[in-house]
């Protein structure tokens, strides 16, 4: 079998991390005998870390394409003090786009205090990535801030991406959400195993960022997963972002395997088709992903969740702007976002002159398909819509130019956020209706520190030159050594990381925002009678006059004024 490592400076950074270990045991019924280990906190003592745990056979051969089977127990000690690597993924968020990591990756971490008065609450993390890239490891997503607290048990999993997690041929054979089951799996998991670890299965939270909180929504939409999870979490993604579903399964699937160089591609039988892919070698497979790009590395996402029939392991058997309207679980919810959505596409355009330039000389066509309108419009339709867009952001001219750059930073934040999120809550309270309900609770990450995400979505220097961009709210929530230096423990970043994970923390005890300013009660009618439509959220917001340097404020306003825009260019009474 073909393995791909992760890059050389991954590795020599993690064999520094690893050094100086202590070790633990532990024995888990049905599970397994595991040795794991100590780790430095941020601003604490030492916790435990189990890392490497495996919670499904290895998705390999046969396996490939299919829906993960449970590991069963092992007889011997396995070695549970190191992580293992990443699923195999080309990551297309980076200026450089490589391929890294292996196909034997399901395996999961489990991170608890040394000090443990009885059963703790569990939070279980779905790390985002556009579901083709992201990272379980503790080197990308440190569990330290979390444990500082000691008051939870932290998860992290790996789940299958790209090809591997989400291709599909539209039918039994190849159902897809492959990586949507893997998490699946690990809430069973969890119900199953995490007392042994002395986590409460009675009060699971499942939080998740960007593709990992739109996975967070589907699975509050999913009936399957009923008592498998307690409070939601959904940071910078709902379920009904654009790139939340891929419309042509089985056309996709044929494409890839054309690019796999897969003879008479078209006309197998999908049941030929799932066969021959896999026994494609997975490299190939993984790059094949470059042949469905339209322009540069567009669209970001190429392998999306499907909608697939009902079954007693299916995940979404409907549109999620369906799902919405009928198959909420009633359950806490807490939603993030930060100002500047669109960065994660939109700052390597604006920051790289040949993009630019290529943007501009193609630009109708591309801004069109950036906005990935519904395939149920014609392209007349579509270019009738793209042409308010250019209205409305970019001040009616036809290119990107210094007077309407932003445009391009706002009109993806609109589209691929901020609208989706405004619907989401929408939908959410019409579906309430007169039933017993639980609130939901919003927050709006503005801090700005010295250090962003912004730098990592091009190789041009923009530090300081944008906002708080896609994932800035990540660096107060987890450690990222392979990517970023630490904060200093006495700056303001420090305080902001212990407010900010608190907040996140106690949501996950309680199911509701405690040590913040109280907001004002929420419910339809008070978001009819808004012309904004938002409830009260909080801010984290920077404030040099608070002896801090920030501050947490209730906000009522959220920028809103183009949602209505949006409301009119995707409403199918409007179709013109």
């Amino acid at each position: 079998m073909l393995k791909l490592h992760l890059p050389l400076v991954y590795l020599c950074l993690y064999l520094g991390f690893i050094s100086a270990q202590q070790y633990i045991t532990i024995c888990p019924a049905n599970v397994g005998c595991m040795k794991g280990r100590y780790m430095n906190g941020y601003q604490s003592d030492k916790f435990e870390a189990f890392l490497g745990i495996p919670y499904a056979e290895p998705p390999l051969g046969q396996r490939r394409f299919r829906s993960p089977v449970w590991k069963p127990k092992w007889d011997h000690i396995i070695d549970a003090s190191l992580a293992k690597p990443d699923c195999i993924q080309k990551n297309y968020l980076l200026p450089t786009p490589i391929v890294y990591g292996e196909e034997d990756c399901l395996y999961l971490n489990i991170y608890r205090p040394v000090l443990r008065a009885g059963l703790l609450p569990v939070m279980v993390y779905i790390h985002g990535g556009g579901f083709f890239s992201g990272s379980a490891s503790p080197i990308i997503t440190g569990p330290e801030y979390i444990m500082d607290t000691g008051e939870v048990i932290l998860v992290t999993m790996a789940y299958r991406l790209g090809a591997l997690g989400f291709l599909s041929t539209g039918d039994a054979n190849m159902p897809g959400n492959f990586g949507l089951k893997d998490q699946h799996l690990v809430f069973k998991w969890i119900q199953n195993h995490i007392e042994a670890f002395d986590g409460d299965k009675r009060k699971v939270t499942i939080f998740g960022q960007s593709a990992g909180a739109v996975a967070t929504h589907l699975h509050m939409l999913n009936p399957n997963s009923e008592n498998l999870f307690h409070n939601v979490i959904s940071m910078s993604g709902t379920a009904n972002v654009p790139f939340a579903i891929t419309q042509n399964p089985l056309e996709q699937a044929r494409k890839t395997a054309e690019l796999c160089e897969i003879p008479n591609a078209k006309k197998l039988s999908t049941a030929e088709l799932t066969k021959a892919l896999r026994e494609v070698d997975v490299l190939k497979l993984i790059n094949a992903g470059d042949g469905l790009k339209y322009w540069d590395v567009d669209p970001l996402t190429n392998y999306r969740p499907v909608v697939e029939r009902a079954g007693p392991d299916s995940i979404i058997t409907a549109d999620p702007e369906v799902l919405m309207k009928r198959n909420y679980q009633r359950r806490p919810w807490l939603i993030g976002t930060v100002p500047e959505e669109g960065a994660v596409r939109a700052i390597n355009i604006l920051e790289n002159s040949r993009l630019l330039d290529s943007f501009n000389t193609y630009f109708d066509y591309l801004l069109r398909e950036l906005m990935e309108w519904p395939n149920r419009y014609s392209q007349g339709q579509k270019g009738h819509k793209t042409a308010v867009v250019v209205t409305e952001y970019f001040r009616g001219v036809w290119s990107l130019r210094k007077t309407n750059k932003q445009g391009l930073l706002d009109s993806i934040s609109d589209r691929g956020f901020r609208h989706p999120l405004y619907k989401a809550l929408q939908q959410h309270y019409q579906y309430r209706g007169q039933l017993s309900w639980y609130s939901h609770f919003m927050y709006s990450f503005n801090y700005k520190g010295p250090i962003s995400y912004a730098s990592l979505f091009t190789q041009a220097n923009v530090t300081g030159k944008y906002g708080v961009v896609h994932c800035d709210d990540l660096l107060y929530l987890f450690r990222t050594p392979l990517l970023f230096p630490d904060f200093d423990k006495k700056s303001t970043e420090a305080k902001v990381i212990d407010r900010f994970v608190n907040y996140i923390v106690n949501f996950a005890r309680y199911g509701f925002t405690i040590d913040a300013p109280p907001v004002g009660a929420c419910g339809y009618q008070v978001l009819a009678a808004r012309p904004h439509g938002i409830c009260d959220y909080h801010e984290f917001v920077n404030n040099a006059s608070n002896p801090f340097g920030y501050e947490i404020r209730v906000n009522s306003n959220f920028p809103t004024e183009y949602v209505r825009l949006w409301q009119e260019l995707l409403d199918e009474k409007n179709n013109k």
